[in-house]
């Protein structure tokens, strides 16, 4: 008999996030399984083991870090799965903080499909007295043309693969009609930790696609969402959503 997949368990609320992990692992021999929400990680964790457990910080309800204080309090419950953290602004004092929470492994968000996979391969390894090395955000891109823009995220985040670039574009594409439909409904209710949420996910989402300008667009609307500046939020979250549905409609 073929021995078992392995189960890889994905905790992020960024719908984006979840489809780039699954068409940059769907030729890996693994079981991978996403989730949206701490609550639901728990269940799938309490329903059988996985290997590795790969979670963001930040997410609506309970919180990435409550979800490793469950794992810490709880061994049971984590098994043997070694946990890597896949999150933005990872800060010196963040990274801290999680190796002690006993985290495998760290990753900044956006991640590349190679970065993405070279973890996966050593969390499934046999188990090794050494760390691997936090992974260092990338560099800005330069601001070059529109199409240089897409070809260096085509090298950095898709490991050189323009079909796989272009596929998980056409998903984006997809989820932004959403997305905007949903800020706009934040930015009616003036709910600024909504707008916050969206804005986080569409950082990394939009440097993915090769739009560090808008990247650094959606940081700013997310800093001010962040420090109750409401007047700058409502304008930045137009300007943005005007950015972001023209990239559909060039």
């Amino acid at each position: 008999m073929p021995a078992p997949q392995a189960r890889i368990l994905l905790v992020d609320d960024d719908p984006a996030l979840r489809r780039f992990a699954q068409m940059a692992l769907e030729d890996m021999p693994l079981d991978l399984i996403t989730c949206d929400r701490v609550s639901t990680a728990v269940q799938v964790l309490q329903e059988g083991p996985v290997q590795i457990i790969v979670t963001d910080l930040m997410m609506p309800g309970e919180s990435g870090l409550g979800l490793l204080q469950r794992l810490k309090e709880q061994p049971a419950l984590r098994g043997q799965a070694r946990v890597v953290v896949l999150s933005a602004g990872l800060t010196p004092a963040r990274r801290e903080e999680l190796v002690h929470m006993d985290v495998w492994c760290l990753l900044d968000k956006p991640v590349s499909v190679v970065q993405l996979m070279a973890c996966i391969n050593e969390g499934l390894a046999p188990a090794s007295p050494t760390k691997p090395p936090a992974t260092a955000a990338p560099e800005p891109l330069p601001a070059n043309a529109a199409r240089a823009h897409a070809q260096a995220a085509i090298e950095e985040y898709f490991a050189g693969d323009g079909a796989l670039y272009r596929a998980y574009r056409a998903t984006c594409l997809t989820q932004f009609v959403h997305d905007v439909h949903n800020g706009d409904t934040a930015a009616a209710a003036h709910d600024l930790v909504s707008l916050r949420h969206l804005a986080h996910n569409a950082k990394s989402v939009l440097r993915m696609l090769g739009y560090p300008a808008l990247s650094t667009q959606a940081h700013c609307l997310e800093e001010d969402c962040t420090r109750g500046r409401s007047a700058e939020a409502l304008a930045g979250w137009q300007a943005l959503r005007t950015a972001v549905l023209a990239i559909g409609n060039p």
